[in-house]
């Protein structure tokens, strides 16, 4: 599978399950885990990943390229939603129809809540990596620990601010934001040390089919 990898073919695996994390983060999003007096939404556990991803993607094919995955995942993500709904909307006899429906279904807040922040975000955090690494290209950690920051923060800042405010105190609504950006920062942070290795190995790879286009 891996025999004679390239840039090019690790560009596509990475493509790929990027776009795979971004679905299954809106599905993880309708169930929330309890910490102490916080509820948060269970796409915490894979949408950092998206970010490392992000970070890989930028580091190695620069912002051009990563941009076109970030756009795909838009797509893709408004592809899947609008199946969803057209799959609810029609007739069945299947018992799990109700339980279908209630893991699957989206309000419209939510979902431009979920859009906005991930576009966002994401744009933001490859934007800053890449600039970033014009000026200082032998800090790595620094980069990538400094995009991610700001692209988690503002990931959070804009989808809990859209999907809940009005919904929930503004004291909480705070809480939640700090929660989350601290934790998926943190979930970054742990998984630098792989991060860090997948980059250097593809560095080493041939550029393919991407040769010039980087």
């Amino acid at each position: 599978m891996f025999e004679n990898t390239t840039k090019s073919k690790i560009y596509v695996i990475l493509t790929g399950s990027f776009c795979a994390l971004i679905i299954m983060s809106n599905i993880l999003g309708s169930k929330t885990m309890n910490i102490n007096f916080l509820a948060l939404p269970c796409s915490i556990l894979t949408f950092p990943a998206l970010f490392i991803i992000n970070d890989i993607l930028s580091e190695i094919y620069g912002y051009k390229l990563t941009k076109m995955v970030i756009y795909l995942g838009f797509i893709l993500n408004i592809f899947a939603v609008i199946c969803y709904t057209i799959a609810i909307m029609l007739p069945s006899n299947s018992p799990n129809s109700e339980s279908f429906t209630a893991i699957l279904s989206t309000t419209p807040r939510i979902f431009i809540a979920g859009l906005c922040s991930y576009i966002v975000s994401n744009l933001l955090n490859s934007k800053i990596l890449v600039k970033l690494k014009e000026k200082y290209y032998h800090l790595l950690f620094v980069r990538c620990m400094l995009s991610t920051a700001v692209g988690e923060t503002i990931d959070s800042l804009i989808f809990i601010t859209v999907a809940f405010y009005g919904v929930f105190p503004t004291n909480l609504i705070i809480t939640m934001i700090c929660c989350q950006a601290v934790f998926k920062i943190l979930y970054e942070l742990i998984s630098y040390p792989i991060t860090r290795k997948v980059i250097l190995a593809i560095r080493k790879l041939d550029d393919g089919e991407l040769k010039g286009q980087i």
